[in-house]
């Protein structure tokens, strides 16, 4: 009985401990959420549309505080976790380093850089639960690319091969990708270990087919989920759209599909100073780029508010300002910098008619 009322006690404590992580999440972002909303607005651009030097307008202050609190604690925490389970000595902290230090076998030191960024996303979510948005926003574009595609003119086996990869294509978690079985997981986790970092907190999102297919995986890094972190959920699913869209085209794209070329040439318009290989190098990036700012576009137009819209095109565009830039003509990067892709989205005629931006030409 006593074992009992000790275990009982543990668990209330848990609970306790989960609704008070909530509470904490909540109660800041309804602390902080009125300033930092203040603060985006750049002091002197405050009635300049979005389209104009979106690199101000949607970039500036678009991460709030909470963000670097839970990247801190959380991977302090993970740290704390990881070092309990191995038996590693006070002074290791987590960094490439000291993993070479004290776990010189490469395999080990692997599996043990896994288990870090498993263990820090655990406490990443802690506070906030970016996984069960991406769900929610998962279930949004999948939509809305379906009825895309099935409105393209294609032949009947062309819009069904691309229906199919819609469908056979999975937005998977840290925990799932590590802790599921499924075909081509050893791809997955290698990539995704390498992709997101030891601490998860890299910018980035990848879309994979493993093994050649037939199924697709898509994964967003704890970095950049983050960046969501204490905004309203309106916010926070708009931040997610253009990204999964930009990445379920990948998939698209790798059962050939391909946008109009006139569209293409129209955007890279801005290149023109550019190598013809450079340009090419960027392409398929682009056309996701464009395929997800068009996503975007239609999941605006459920909402009749410019001032409505303008603030969902500027928390689902913002992660791209976090992006590490590339942009000269030697680097080895597949995408074009943070500021032209911004401008692309200014670009196409179908943003021009929602949110009222007049400078073109228009794509």
């Amino acid at each position: 009985m006593k074992k009992l009322s000790v275990i009982l006690a543990i668990s209330l404590g848990l609970a306790a401990c989960a609704e008070k992580d909530s509470d904490y999440a909540r109660k800041y972002r309804n602390k902080t959420g009125d300033k930092a909303k203040t603060e985006q607005v750049v002091p002197g651009a405050r009635s300049a549309p979005i389209c104009e030097t979106p690199e101000i307008n949607i970039c500036e202050k678009s991460v709030l505080p909470i963000t670097a609190d839970i990247k801190k604690n959380g991977f302090e925490a993970a740290v704390k976790a990881l070092k309990a389970e191995l038996s590693l000595p006070e002074e290791f902290d987590g960094s490439a380093e000291s993993f070479k230090k004290h776990i010189p076998e490469d395999l080990k030191r692997y599996q043990a850089q896994s288990r870090l960024l498993l263990l820090a996303d655990k406490e990443y979510r802690t506070i906030y639960n970016y996984d069960e948005d991406v769900k929610e926003a998962t279930e949004i574009v999948h939509k809305l690319m379906m009825e895309f595609v099935k409105s393209e003119k294609l032949d009947e086996d062309g819009r069904m091969g691309l229906v199919g990869a819609l469908n056979t294509t999975v937005v998977q978690s840290v925990s799932e990708t590590f802790e599921l079985s499924y075909q081509g997981k050893d791809i997955v986790t290698i990539d995704m270990s390498s992709a997101c970092g030891i601490d998860g907190l890299n910018v980035m999102a990848r879309s994979l087919l493993p093994g050649g297919g037939p199924n697709g995986v898509i994964y967003i890094c704890p970095g950049q989920l983050l960046l969501n972190a204490g905004k309203t959920k309106v916010e926070r699913i708009a931040g997610l759209v253009m990204t999964l869209a930009h990445e379920m085209t990948h998939q698209l794209q790798y059962r050939g599909f391909e946008l109009d070329n006139r569209v293409l040439t129209c955007v890279n318009s801005d290149l023109a100073d550019k190598s013809a290989k450079f340009v090419e190098s960027k392409n398929k990036e682009t056309q996701a780029d464009i395929m997800g700012f068009r996503i975007l576009n239609i999941f605006l137009k459920q909402d009749k508010e410019l001032s409505v819209q303008t603030e969902k095109a500027k928390a689902a565009l913002s992660w791209m300002c976090h992006l590490e830039e590339h942009d000269t003509e030697g680097d080895s990067s597949t995408h074009l910098d943070n500021k032209s892709r911004l401008k692309n989205f200014f670009k196409l005629k179908e943003t021009e008619d929602l949110l009222g931006c007049s400078k073109g030409p228009r794509c």
